[in-house]
């Protein structure tokens, strides 16, 4: 028995130099090969917007949703808005390009069987394309555009439905698809 612990005591000695050795092989070869991240530089700079002409009553209410507004939406940062009187007050706007939701947009008149979309509690309309949506169940319409590049505007709009569903006051009247 003495004999079979002496003829193991290389192979456990080889093996133990041996795996260390290979996973500082393999990092030093990894970060040999490996691209380098290009670093991303996200413009976050004001954003330009259009102010809505709003009521006394429609003003407070978007200003409730703007002050209450989180600080990212979807995974992109808030950026700050300008474009005169009341444009922080009405309109946030998120990543690069930005996504802007404006507070106090036309209402939107569809079809009761119209496709729309129930999220976090607010039902949304949006064009063909995808790239401007607009709620259907609220007292102040809120209007969001999302550019082409961003390809998940639900994640940014489910963020929003949030905030929304808390400050903007439910419509009594809604599309069928709503309910």
């Amino acid at each position: 028995m003495g004999s079979e612990k002496k003829s193991r005591l290389p192979a456990i000695v080889a093996t133990a130099v041996a795996v260390p050795v290979a996973v500082v092989a393999g990092v030093l070869v990894f970060n040999a090969i490996a691209p380098e991240a290009e670093p991303v530089h996200e413009d976050l700079s004001p954003v330009s917007v259009e102010v809505p002409a709003l009521s006394e009553e429609d003003a407070v209410v978007c200003l409730a949703l703007t002050a209450t507004a989180p600080v990212a939406a979807g995974g992109l940062p808030a950026r700050p808005v300008e474009g005169g009187a009341g444009a922080a007050e009405s309109v946030m706007a998120y990543g690069d390009p930005a996504v802007v939701a404006t507070c106090g947009v036309d209402q939107v008149a569809v079809e009761d069987t119209a496709l729309v979309y129930q999220l976090n509690g607010v039902c949304w309309y949006s064009d063909e394309a995808g790239l401007v949506w607009t709620t259907l169940d609220r007292q102040v319409p809120v209007g969001v555009s999302v550019p082409e590049a961003n390809e998940q505007p639900v994640d940014v709009l489910n963020d929003l439905s949030t905030v929304i569903g808390d400050k903007v006051p439910a419509s009594a009247e809604a599309p069928t698809g709503c309910a």
